[in-house]
């Protein structure tokens, strides 16, 4: 006979692979052993994220915390959102790039200061932008403050 799952919090302190262990907060301390962390998908289009050590978590165990899996991570008043909006993607790397998508707005800023934006049918990049290929431009161009091949191009 299978028993019940509860719904457990904790703290993530060691992570492998897909894997991580948990300290509960409600069991002195305790510490789980290996637990699978839930993903969208893992088989195609997969994502990939998981959650650090010191990561608040929801698992759903059973009643000995000897089986379960990892829910996904809570935040905090420490670890707060880093938005506020039910419109918004927002994923934050560890270098502190960010890739924010909302209201049919992309927007990616490295954490080297590159930014890179598509709004309806303009794209936008600041920064510098090294092109290995050939380039179409199928349209009317504007060059200002431009050198090509060594000649200054004063735009109109």
């Amino acid at each position: 006979m299978t028993q019940p799952e509860q719904m457990k919090r904790g703290t993530v302190v060691e992570g492998r692979g897909a894997q991580v262990r948990v300290r509960w907060e409600d069991n002195d301390g305790a510490v789980s052993g290996w637990l699978d962390v839930l993903a969208g998908s893992t088989n195609g289009a997969r994502f990939y994220s998981r959650p650090r050590p010191g990561t608040m978590v929801a698992c759903a165990m059973d009643r000995r915390r000897q089986s379960g899996v990892v829910l996904g991570a809570i935040y905090t008043d420490r670890a707060q959102a880093p938005a506020d909006s039910d419109t918004t993607l927002h994923i934050e790397m560890a270098d502190g790039s960010v890739a924010v998508y909302d209201a049919g707005v992309f927007t990616f800023t490295h954490a080297g200061g590159a930014v890179f934006r598509i709004e309806g049918t303009d794209v936008s990049i600041t920064g510098n932008l090294n092109l290995s290929g050939n380039l179409t431009v199928d349209g009317s161009t504007s060059l200002q403050a431009t050198t090509i091949n060594g000649i200054v191009q004063t735009g109109s």
